[in-house]
């Protein structure tokens, strides 16, 4: 198994680009920058430096002159720096005394894509209750619309883009109210080698169970354009999948079997990074916790939504419902999953 950095190491910065409701660049007077072209300068292309100035994506500051944003060039160069502003929405989460034992995992799916961008494709939060006898798996959609540290309003996945799963960590953690305990970063072809494993696994879909090899498996979390609400829905299949090989790797036929039981272990943690802290013994030690654990325990949500809509400059994203985010973000921090309860997200279409 890999180990790595993917917890922060630094505090998270406070300071987001400028922008005003269209996603504009803007000054401390509200007035929208402009750039040598004459046109409104996209905030989410921009970010926030060390010394808290906004700088482009070749990390050249922003200097303001006479309502223009531009690189700055040469030291000569006439303007002011542009400096970011503090957002209190970013504060990080402490732990509550009425977490109890409870553990927060993010998993993350990755996709390295043909055009060689490595994206976030799966972004699930999993919940382990403190008694181990229940999971809650939290899909975020990956478009869904949110500020980021030391950046500004943008898809959800940006974050992992433009910093990993730190920054992702950091950009996720404000909004569920609790900090993530542990990171596991996992590509595709790791689902993939851990479902043939076990030999397949048996899927309860809405269209009743279907069992899939890892190829076949693969190819029904990917598929986007036949899957109702679309990008949801993907996101609910992945939940489903990820449920049928946990409950199946967690079942008395894979424990009691040392040889299926050692194809299972290596298949997961060959394919599987994880985060510095979270060892060997630390993850043999949970999953024994856990061998109680049945497909009924292992409950599956959305990341609370209330449509997708068009942002900022044509951008594609998920709306986020702040009232319902605050709900369940209570209950993650008082461990009370299981008297969790969303009436807020569309079951179907997608929404206003």
């Amino acid at each position: 198994m890999q180990h790595e950095p993917l917890l922060p190491s630094t505090e998270a910065k406070n300071l987001v680009v400028p922008q005003d409701g269209q996603g504009n660049l803007i000054d401390p007077k509200m007035t929208v920058l402009e750039d040598d072209q004459g046109q409104p300068i996209n905030a989410a292309s921009l970010h926030i430096d060390e010394e808290g100035r906004v700088v482009d994506q070749r990390n050249r500051p922003l200097l303001v002159l006479n309502g223009k944003a531009l690189p700055k060039l040469s030291d000569d160069q006439p303007g002011e720096y542009l400096m970011g502003v503090k957002s209190n929405a970013l504060a990080q989460p402490k732990r509550s005394a009425k977490a109890g034992n409870s553990l927060n995992f993010l998993v993350v799916g990755t996709d390295n894509g043909s055009d060689g961008a490595n994206r976030s494709d799966v972004i699930v939060l999993a919940h382990v209750s403190g008694d181990r006898k229940r999971v809650d798996l939290i899909h975020v959609p990956r478009d869904l619309y949110v500020t980021i540290p030391g950046s500004g309003k943008n898809k959800i996945n940006a974050s992992y883009a433009y910093g990993g799963t730190p920054l992702l960590v950091q950009t996720l953690q404000p909004l569920i109210g609790v900090p993530i305990d542990h990171v596991a970063k996992v590509d595709f072809d790791g689902f993939k080698n851990m479902t043939d494993a076990i030999g397949g696994v048996t899927v309860t879909t809405p269209e009743g169970p279907r069992t899939f090899n890892g190829t076949d498996g693969l190819a029904w979390v990917r598929e986007r354009y036949t899957v109702g609400q679309g990008d949801i829905g993907r996101g609910q299949r992945q939940m489903m999948f990820i449920r049928a090989v946990l409950t199946k790797g967690l079942s008395k036929q894979v424990l009691s079997n040392p040889q299926e039981l050692s194809r299972f272990l290596n298949a997961a943690t060959t394919n599987m990074v994880v985060d510095e802290g979270f060892t060997t013994n630390e993850m043999q030690k949970l999953a024994l916790s856990m061998r109680n654990v049945r497909g009924n325990d292992i409950k599956m949500h959305t990341a609370p939504w209330t449509g997708v809509g068009t942002g900022p400059h044509g951008m594609s994203i998920v709306n986020m419902s702040e009232e319902q985010m605050a709900v369940l973000s209570e209950h993650l921090q008082n461990d009370t999953m299981k008297d969790y309860v969303d009436n807020v997200s569309p079951k179907s279409g997608f929404g206003r």
